[in-house]
């Protein structure tokens, strides 16, 4: 199976289920297990209830059924999931949205031969992203802030990782490319998450070549390539990471025992800064940014074909979910493209939060495939849809619950609708000041407090556009069904519906927010890096 999510940083996942269980004394397939499980539910009797209760009664009864037919539809299959997911990647980035984008074939195909997911949400920036990923709650519950290497935080430990559960259930799981989610303490390290494996930088960035995180310390940065819970020395330096990274997965597919569960996440760190690629992909005379911009995403491309290809070889894609996306929008900073939305990356314009997404692969029913979706999807359900097809358990353990939602009927078609009717974003500096943010309920948007980024971004660095900041004076609206650039605020013509989607977002502000504020620790991560020979070390 291919890569799953595609941005600045794209990364890959998949998971498989054909491996065998005793189960009353027979070895079953997973996917037969499923089966047998579901046949010995029945639906408990109702004595008394009051019409609410027996309402209740029969919307889990529904549920139960629903659960009992997808678990049926899974016997005997084996599947894997895969993911893969680019850095800082633009909706205009892709060729599908933005035929002037040629470096991108592959992903173009498998997106018009699977499901484009045209609503699909992430945050605004790479590390709540990836935790809301992982986690399957909203970003402000892991926090809105993007980890720095001298930063004393990471993602919460009492939060269940995904690939913890799948684990758990029987999986093989790699992570390879971009972690952060915390490296100050071994026990935020991936390979203490949930990974069986991981071989990829424990930070938001770093060189392409040379691995390091330069200017990070007086003497310089640390080489920050890892493989497992150790510096990848020999190799820091040698490499370009996104092909180095690529290449591991190849391998993991190879080299895996099929009769055992699969889950394979390539997190690449392209096209995120600095922009770098090499020559072999950059057109003869190819040295103006945006070639550069585009040959990066030639890269991501040619990993996709690269580890579909693996699959295709050992037999594996015909049950093989694939799933692509980035983990938020473009950069100003750099020539990535947002167009035709507004905003960027670290804003709650549509052009920071709204990514090129698809699923594709052989485990999708046939009739499923050559659609687009349009309802709206957030990246925090993939949680819930995996570890339910894996036939696991949500764990909503930790600080906050789980917000993700099973997308897996939407998907398939067995419902016509998302499972999702809302999206919320809210910054709560402190519970002294308001918060701000954004909510989407259905069509409606709501933009609260100054709202920066706020013109519209077409691979051209520009910050310092007229309409840079919006909102600061009152909440915007706007209908992004009819209105996805967000060029028409009507939120003096409908107070109303102003007033019911502030109401849910103040709900919003009131739950668990984790903390944001840390002091780094400069001279005592440098210290320990530097006796360390110059390798990123937890500290």
């Amino acid at each position: 199976m291919a890569c799953g999510f595609v941005a600045a940083a794209a990364f890959c996942f998949f998971a498989l289920t054909s491996f065998k269980h005793e189960y009353k004394g027979k070895s079953v397939s997973h996917g037969a297990l499923l089966g047998l499980l579901a046949a010995t539910v029945v639906p408990v009797p109702s004595y008394g209830q009051t019409p609410g209760e027996e309402a209740e009664a029969a919307r889990m009864e529904r549920r139960r059924q629903r659960r009992q037919r997808r678990r049926e539809a899974l016997a005997g299959k084996c599947w894997r999931q895969r993911l893969c997911q680019a850095d800082d990647l633009g909706w205009g980035d892709v060729g599908y949205n933005n035929p002037s984008v040629s470096t991108t074939p592959n992903i173009d195909r498998l997106a018009r031969e699977g499901i484009r997911l045209d609503a699909f949400y992430t945050s605004r920036i790479c590390t709540p992203s990836r935790a809301s990923l992982l986690t399957g709650r909203w970003a402000f519950k892991t926090g809105e802030l993007g980890i720095k290497p001298t930063d004393p935080d990471g993602i919460d430990p009492d939060y269940m990782m995904f690939p913890a559960i799948l684990r758990s259930a029987g999986y093989r799981t790699h992570l390879m490319g971009k972690w952060h989610q915390g490296l100050h303490k071994a026990d935020l390290l991936p390979t203490r998450r949930g990974f069986e494996t991981f071989f990829g930088i424990l930070t938001g960035g770093a060189n392409h070549y040379t691995q390091r995180s330069d200017g990070l310390c007086d003497w310089g940065g640390p080489a920050v390539l890892y493989d497992g819970e150790s510096p990848a020395q020999g190799v820091n330096g040698t490499v370009y990471s996104d092909a180095a990274f690529t290449a591991r997965a190849v391998e993991v597919i190879n080299n895996h025992n099929f009769a055992e569960p699969l889950f394979l996440f390539l997190s690449l760190v392209n096209p995120h800064r600095p922009w770098q690629a090499p020559p072999s992909f950059l057109p003869e005379n190819g040295f103006f940014q945006r070639d550069i911009y585009l040959a990066m995403l030639g890269v991501v491309d040619t990993a996709v074909k690269e580890i579909v290809e693996a699959l295709i070889t050992v037999g594996a894609m015909n049950n093989t979910l694939l799933i692509f996306s980035s983990d938020n929008g473009a950069s100003i900073k750099g020539p990535g493209s947002n167009h035709p939305l507004r905003g960027a990356k670290n804003s709650n314009w549509e052009g920071g939060l709204r990514v090129p997404a698809f699923i594709t692969g052989g485990f999708l029913p046939e009739s499923s495939l050559g659609r687009t979706l349009t309802g709206m999807i957030s990246i925090a359900d993939w949680y819930s849809t995996f570890i339910n097809l894996a036939g696991a358990r949500v764990n909503h353990s930790g600080p906050a619950s789980v917000d993700s939602a099973d997308q897996w009927p939407y998907i398939t078609g067995e419902r016509s609708q998302s499972m999702r009717t809302i999206i919320a974003h809210t910054n709560l500096v402190s519970r002294n000041e308001p918060a701000t943010g954004a909510i989407r309920i259905d069509k409606w948007k709501l933009l609260v407090g100054q709202q920066n980024l706020a013109s519209w971004y077409a691979g051209v660095p520009n910050s310092n556009s007229p309409e840079d900041t919006a909102c600061g004076s009152a909440p915007c609206l706007f209908n992004i069904e009819a209105d996805p650039e967000e060029r028409e605020d009507v939120a003096s013509a409908n107070p109303d519906i102003v007033g019911r989607l502030m109401r849910r977002f103040n709900d919003f502000s009131q739950e668990y927010h984790a903390p944001t504020e840390f002091s780094q620790e400069t001279d005592l991560a440098c210290a320990a890096w530097e006796r360390a020979g110059g390798y990123l070390v937890p500290w």
